[in-house]
């Protein structure tokens, strides 16, 4: 069958509008929360224990008392966030850790962003799993919010001079980092130029870091 050339176009408008976030909001799935774990982790009605991707939050059981007042916080958070919720799950390229448990993004039923608010009340910090980039910049953004306000798990964190930029480069190297880059610490100061964005720090010939890279395709 032959379609004429206005109705061609009209489908192929059609499909153009569908974005990547619309495919991935039609193909989440449903499941009603059970108990909540940790900060990070939910255990659902069905019996099986989700992680939420993207983010780590303190353990409770940690030796230290000032990570178990953290985790507790978080966990207590997460609780008032989901318990007993029925909650959408947006999967990625893994489904499962390496312990076994779901790996995914969630979603309440208003639309609220589940691993992203954890992250902006500094209940957790941004972690980049690989495959699993999907919302890494979105989530790293959250991290980086939180530090500055000094929120949650980083209130008593030192100052950092770092994190009012959004890249720092590394002069010699020419490759630029976010400003949470554990690598940065290894870096005299000296050496560091900051950019307001990757754009900018690409322009002046810098390359990203793995990290970077990794979260830069996410915006693809």
């Amino acid at each position: 069958m032959k379609f004429s050339k206005p109705f061609s176009f009209l489908v192929l408008l059609f499909l153009s509008s569908i974005t990547a976030d619309t495919f991935a909001a039609a193909t989440r799935q449903s499941a009603k929360v059970s108990e909540v774990l940790s900060g990070d982790s939910v255990r659902l009605s069905g019996g099986k224990v989700l992680k939420y991707a993207g983010i780590q939050s303190p353990p409770r059981q940690s030796k230290i008392p000032l990570v178990r007042e953290y985790g507790e916080n978080a966990f207590k958070f997460n609780q008032s966030l989901v318990e007993g919720k029925t909650i959408q799950m947006e999967w990625d390229s893994q489904v499962r850790d390496d312990q076994g448990r779901l790996l995914g993004y969630v979603f309440l039923e208003d639309g609220t962003f589940v691993n992203q608010e954890i992250l902006l009340a500094g209940h957790g910090k941004a972690v980049n799993t690989v495959p699993n980039i999907r919302y890494a910049d979105l989530l790293r953004k959250a991290d980086l919010g939180a530090r500055r306000k000094n929120l949650g798990l980083w209130k008593e964190e030192p100052k950092n001079p770092f994190i009012q930029s959004e890249y720092i480069g590394d002069m010699n190297t020419k490759i630029y980092y976010f400003p949470t880059s554990p690598e940065l610490s290894d870096i005299p100061e000296s050496h560091l130029i900051k950019f307001r964005s990757r754009i900018d720090a690409k322009a002046a010939g810098y390359r990203a870091c793995f990290d970077c890279k990794e979260a830069d395709q996410s915006l693809l």
